[in-house]
Parts: C-alpha cells; structure tokens; sequence
C-alpha cells in the first residue's frame, strides 16, 4: 500500500514538473517569435541607406527585404519535414539560431552589396524553423486551446515590431570601432540582433523542453493534472469515507439512517426521491383536511 502511495506521489510529482516544462517551453517560444518581430523593425528603417553608402541600385532593396522571406519560404518544409520525422524542435531551433547569428553578422560587417543581400538569405534560414514550433504547439496542445496559444505567439511578434523601433534610439547614437569593424547606425542592428540571438541560445538550452505529444501517456497524465486542477477551483473540497469515520460524536436514528444511505450513490438517490414523493402526498392530504373543514 505505501508502495503504491509512493509511487502515485512520484508520478504526481513527474506531472507536475511536466507542466511546469510546458509553460517555460511556450515563453520561450512567444520570445523566439517576438525576437523575428524585433529583427524586422530594427533593420528595415537602415536598410536603404545601409545599401546606399555600399552603393548599390535601387531594386537591391527590393531584393534585401525578399531575400529573408524567400530563404524562409524554402527551408520551412525542410524543417517540417525534419520535425515530423524526429518529433524533437529543440535541435532545430538551437540549429535554425546559427543562421541568424551568422546572417546578422554578416549584416554587421557590410562590405558590399553583394555581402548585404546574402546576410538577409542566410538569416531567413533561421526563420524557417517557424513551421516545426508550429508543429510543435499542434502536437502538444489540445484543440480547445490552441487556438488561443497561437494567437498568444503570433502576438508575441507584433509586439516585437511594436517595440523594436525604440531600439533605434540607442542604436542610431552608435559610432566607434570595434576592432577593425565600424559600428555605426547602419552597421549597429547586425551585431545587436547577433548578440540577441547568441543570448537565446542559452535560453533554450535552459529553458525549452521537447514535451511528449497530447497523444502518448505522458502527455495524457499532463492535461489530465491540468483538468483536475480546474476542477478543484469550481467543486468545493469533500471529505473522504475514512475521514468521518474517526469523528466521534453523539448521533441520532436518522443520521446513522441518512450515513448508511450516504455510502450508495444510486441508493442515496432512489431514497431521496421516495422521500420527496412522501413529503409531497403528506402535504397534499393535510391542503385536502383543511378544505374539508372549510366547506
């Protein structure tokens, strides 16, 4: 019996660390995407005259700004395709991450055009992870909620296009040299994006688990915990069998009678309606008496 005892109070505690794993691993996924929603607001306002002082034609800003979501468009089945099969996104957004560090500095160092252009290719890679995250939140989600998790997440990325032209106010008073490196307001949101997805490395490594699927045993234990907690909050706490068993106090007939009948649901509810019934004729022949000695 303590056996038993101790291990259902292992797996409640197991349960309970999953869920706690699922709500960290959701943060970190409405930061990943505020991140993209960041990067966006704090390049485009420079882009164009970034390409300038390289020289470059006009239709190359036209080309910068595809670039990322054609790279993007083309990767993005390839990550869902990786994700489908290994059923893990932890691997492919620490590698998905690499591009955006490395697309961003390039971005930072600008030596041509051509430099330019291919920093915006190499970060788009990065950003077609977004299939697998969404695959993810399928995977791990009920449909009653999912709804809600993806608007939270898409939300997570406006909000980063909403805050990310402030950064612009620091960004733009940028003008020193970093080693042989020129950082400036047009060469400063690279190495400030790098530096931002360098730091979201190590939040995923810290803080992202790859959370059994709704459809294994596990994940059936974590909603199952997440449901009984909801119910808890509605139904008021009742007291168990072996509880008043060990009250002792004076009682009467009917509440030994009342107890007994306590212990069977369906008798309880058979009893209660035969009692109803009763209560209701008595009441009926004592209105029929009064009439009678009326008239």
């Amino acid at each position: 019996m303590y056996s038993d005892q101790g291990f259902q109070g292992s797996k409640l505690l197991s349960t309970m660390d999953n869920q706690q794993k699922r709500n960290l691993t959701f943060l970190t996924i409405g930061l990943i995407f505020m991140l993209s929603g960041i990067e966006y607001a704090v390049i485009l306002p420079t882009i164009w005259r970034y390409l300038q002082i390289l020289e470059a034609p006009p239709y190359f800003l036209g080309l910068g700004l595809s670039a990322f979501s054609l790279s993007a468009l083309l990767t993005g089945p390839l990550f869902g395709v990786w994700s489908d099969r290994s059923k893990t996104t932890k691997s492919i957004i620490l590698f998905s991450n690499i591009f955006e560090i490395a697309g961003n500095f390039m971005y930072f160092l600008g030596y041509s055009k051509w430099l330019l252009l291919c920093s915006r290719l190499v970060a788009g890679i990065g950003a077609g992870a977004g299939s697998s995250i969404f695959g993810f939140l399928t995977r791990s989600t009920l449909p009653e909620e999912r709804a809600g998790i993806f608007a939270a997440v898409m939300a997570c990325r406006q909000a980063g296009l909403l805050i990310g032209p402030a950064f612009n106010l620091f960004l733009r008073l940028c003008d020193f040299k970093l080693g042989p490196f020129a950082v400036n307001k047009y060469t400063s949101p690279g190495i400030f994006m790098c530096v931002l997805w360098l730091l979201l490395q190590f939040v995923v490594l810290a803080t992202y688990w790859d959370i059994p699927p709704i459809s294994s045993e596990e994940g059936v234990t974590v909603l199952e915990l997440k449901q009984q907690e909801e119910k808890e909050e509605e139904v008021p706490l009742m007291g168990s069998d072996e509880e008043g068993g060990r009250t002792y106090s004076a009682v009467n007939s009917d509440q030994v009678e009342t107890a007994h009948e306590a212990s069977n649901p369906f008798q309880n509810f058979s009893v209660s309606r035969d009692k109803h019934l009763t209560h209701m004729q008595e009441i009926n022949w004592r209105r029929n008496e009064q009439l009678n000695k009326i008239y």
